[in-house]
Order: C-alpha cells, then structure tokens, then sequence
C-alpha cells in the first residue's frame, strides 16, 4: 500500500503510549488508534483504502496492539469521568463529554472487530478477546457494533479453541450481565442456537466440547430466570412439536428428526438448566418457587415420549440417555417421574430374554451411542453392555427415594420384576448383579421400617411426610451408600475407557 503515509516506528508507538497514559493525551491517542486502524487491515490487499499510517514490521505492529489492548479504555474513562462499577446504572454514552471522543471510541471498537475476524493465530486472537473484555460497556453504547461484537464472539465460543472459547463466553456473559434486555435476549438465543449447531456429532473428542458449551450454557441461562423461562419454553416446545411430528407422520426421515445426536443433547441441555434452578436445596434456601418449575413436566413428557417413539432394542443407547436425564431431574428437583415401567420394559425385552450369539466385538460405549450397529444384536457383548446399564440405572432410580418414608412400598415391584427376570435368565454375570441390588432394596427398606416405626404422624400429613429424615444423608442409608461406591467405580472405568478409545483413534 504505497501511499505515502508515513510508516509507524517503535520509536512513535512508545511516544504515543507516554502521551495517553502520563498526560492523557486525546491528540496522541487519536493518532494512536489511526495507526491501529491501519494494523487492523494490514494483511488485506489494496483495495483502494487510504490509511494514514503504515505498518511494515511484525514487531511494531505486536507492541501497537498491546498499548492500544492496555491503555486505550483507561484514557476513555479518564475524560468521561467514568467508572465500570456504574455501569449498571449508566452507560459511557451517556457522560457529559461523550460526543468528544464518540468517533475515536467507534474506530477503535471498530478496528479490534475487524482485526479479530481476519486473523488466524490462537495466541493473538486470545490475547485480543482477553483484553477485550473491559470494551464491554463501550460496545453497548453502539447497538449494531455490539451485535456484531456477539455475532464474532459466539463463532469463537462455538469453534476455537478451549482458551479462546473460555474467555469468548466470559465476554459473553458481561454482554448479557449488563447489557439492555435486548441484548440480554440476544444473548440467551445465541447461546442455544451456537451450542445446536455445535451438536450435531458426538465422540470421544467432541463430547468433552458439548459437555462445555452445556455448563455455559447453563450459567447463561441463570443470570435473570424471568427471561430465561421465555426462551426455554419456546425451545422445549420445538422439540415436542418435532416429537409430535415423528408420532404422526411415523416414517424413516420423521423418526431421524427425533433420533439424532442433536436433539438428544438440545433434551440433556434443557434438563441441566432445570435440574440447576429448579434444584430443592436453592427452594429451601429462598424460600420462592423457581420460575422454571412449570417446565419440568413438559420436558420429562418429552423425554418419556422419545422413549416410546421407536421401542426396540437397537435403540435401548438413546432411551438410557433419556432415563438418565429424567434421573438428574428427580436428584436435583425432587419431583417423582414414575420411570419404573420404562425400566421394566428392557429386563423384559427379547434382548435380555434370548439366549445370546458368542461374539469378538468390543464392549459398546452407551455413552457415544444412540443406536446400537447390528453387528451386536443379540451378543453376548452386547447383552451384558445392556445389563450393566439397566442395573446402574435401576440403582440410580432407587437411590432417589433411599430417604423416602414410602421407600419399602415403592420397591416392591421392582424386586418382584427383578427376581422374576433372574428365574428366567442364564447370564450369570447379570443375575449377580440383580442379586445385589435386591439386597441393598431390601436392607434399605428394612432400615426406612426402623425409622418408620417410630413416626406418630398419618399418611396424610403431608408437611410431616416430607420432612421424615429431611436431615439424614443419603449416603447413610445402605442403598445411598451403594449407590456412591457404585459412581465412583463408574467414573474410573469411564476414564480408563475414554483413554483407551483416544489411544485407539490416534494410533
């Protein structure tokens, strides 16, 4: 670009930076961001710009950004008199000596935009949206530029990497912290729609991705409830009119709509949100009812119907992930979702009924898998996969209810259901499973009939009902206990497996 403007030196960077941080310099400080406009188009091939300044070293043109990232909004805040703690009650633009310095603050938000868009290298990027983070207020006083501010952010938080990604989503936040209702709604869409196009596959590799877009996610979400509810009502209701769909129409390409990867961690999002603000102990702790409580049961009803949609063995992957979320719900909210007969449906399916074909093929990891490939049908693998499953599901469930005075009740039919599935079955390895768990049931009603005897209140005192053994840990009951051992051994294999499969995928 062979202007004749004149090129910016070190020497001219470090004069500059003196100016604005000793004396406060506007005069310098316009220079300055003229130069950083030019270094922020500096790798574009001339297309008839003009800039007044050019950037010829790498060298210049790295301290350039780092006195503007450092010392630009300092010297903003010093003539508008401003403090970042008000911002809640004002914005920059709304200081008396805004209009003087209006166009210089434009450029310079405008000028890291651009930068960010057009570079490729992590480092420089990070370092960019890190210092980025106190532009915030200056980005809200221009509506347009703080949309494409998000819109820049969120493909970032979607698709960079891990560092880049945390402090995208911690600028994200502060957006949604303090921006206008209106950017607080941005923000909440944007985040929901990036993590449903950032979904779409699930591995080894990506699952550690979902499972963080799913915690911001979820904090997102937190920050004003009122308007989340909004939001997570209009979304939960996409999915059941997407399930509805699949019910009535019933053909491959319906099913594939409900039966995906996609849909599956857009139901686990939403139960996240709702097991986090709908959770007992903050009721207890306020006092006031979550305003997403009146969601729970149509996501549970959702989740229930996905189940039905296609009931067959191949799918039993893609239920256990539905049974497993309605479970985090129960944990967390309290709210009694009747999963038994969901429960009972697979020890009582043809899967576990057969006698199973011998097989070679690697234990399958439920976990990365919706649909299990016809090769295991029928295997013993296979089998067994679907035993260990059901039975620490079956655990999970119970172990819900371990402090429940109506817990010896309750797990009647499932010891029935269980010793009535051992008398028929011939795997060994499952049987002793089930024989387990019909033990802690037992020993945990028998413990729950101890405490019982000793209650003088009906059944029908229902403020008394719910506050028997409120105090107790649900470790201290057998199954609780059995329940705790039982995650932490899960949790160790899952570790050891995940490690197994990256080996594999690498070698």
């Amino acid at each position: 670009m062979e202007n004749g403007s004149p090129i910016v030196t070190k020497q001219m960077v470090i004069k500059w930076q003196e100016a604005i941080t000793k004396k406060k310099s506007l005069r310098s400080l316009r220079r300055l961001l003229l130069a950083f406009r030019a270094g922020a188009h500096i790798n574009e091939d001339d297309d008839g710009k003009l800039f007044a300044y050019r950037i010829t070293s790498a060298a210049v043109f790295n301290d350039l950004v780092v006195v503007c990232l450092k010392y630009v909004i300092p010297v903003f805040d010093h003539h508008l008199n401003f403090k970042e703690g008000e911002i809640k009650k004002k914005l920059p633009s709304s200081c008396k000596k805004w209009k003087n310095i209006q166009s210089s603050v434009k450029s310079y938000l405008q000028s890291i935009l651009h930068m960010i868009k057009n570079l490729s290298e992590n480092d420089m990027i990070y370092y960019i949206v890190k210092e980025s983070e106190k532009c915030v207020p200056y980005y809200l006083c221009f509506p347009k530029l703080s949309r494409s501010w998000l819109k820049t952010l969120l493909e970032l938080w979607g698709s960079a990497e891990d560092k880049v990604r945390i402090v995208s989503f911690l600028n994200i936040r502060k957006l949604a912290t303090v921006g206008s209702p209106s950017m607080i709604d941005l923000c909440l869409k944007g985040i929901y729609m990036t993590f449903v196009r950032n979904c779409r596959t699930t591995t080894v590799y990506t699952i550690s991705s979902i499972n963080f877009m799913t915690n911001c996610g979820v904090e997102i979400y937190g920050l004003d409830l009122k308007v989340s509810y909004q939001f997570a009502f209009v979304y939960i209701r996409q999915l059941a009119i997407h399930l509805r769909n699949s019910m009535l129409v019933k053909s491959k390409e319906s099913y594939q709509n409900v039966y995906n990867w996609q849909f599956i961690h857009c139901l686990e999002f939403w139960s996240r949100v709702l097991a986090t603000y709908c959770d007992q102990r903050r009721l207890a702790a306020t006092g006031e009812e979550s305003p997403l409580q009146p969601l729970i049961y149509p996501l549970v009803q959702v989740s229930l119907g996905v189940i039905r949609l296609i009931p067959t063995c191949q799918y039993f992957p893609l239920h256990f992930h539905c049974l497993r979320l309605s479970i985090n719900l129960i944990q967390k909210t309290g709210v009694f979702i009747p999963l038994a007969p969901y429960l009972f449906e697979i020890l009582e399916s043809s899967e576990l009924r057969q006698k199973p074909k011998p097989s070679t093929l690697k234990p399958l990891d439920f976990s990365l898998h919706l649909k299990a490939p016809k090769s295991y049908l029928h295997t013993r693998v296979y089998q067994d996969g679907i035993g260990e499953e059901i039975t620490d599901i079956l655990l999970e469930y119970y172990a819900c209810f371990c402090l429940s005075v109506a817990f010896p009740e309750l797990v009647i039919p499932a010891i029935v259901q269980i010793k009535r599935h051992i008398k028929k079955s011939k795997n060994v390895k499952m049987n002793k499973q089930l024989h387990s768990l019909i033990e802690k049931f037992e020993q945990n009603a028998k413990y729950i009939e101890q405490h019982r005897a000793q209650i003088e209140f009906a059944p029908n005192d229902r403020a008394k009902v719910e506050a028997f053994m409120k105090d107790f840990d649900h470790e201290s009951t057998p199954l609780g206990s059995y329940a705790n051992s039982a995650r932490k051994l899960k949790d160790q294999r899952e570790k050891l497996l995940n490690r197994e499969n990256k080996d594999e995928e690498i070698n």
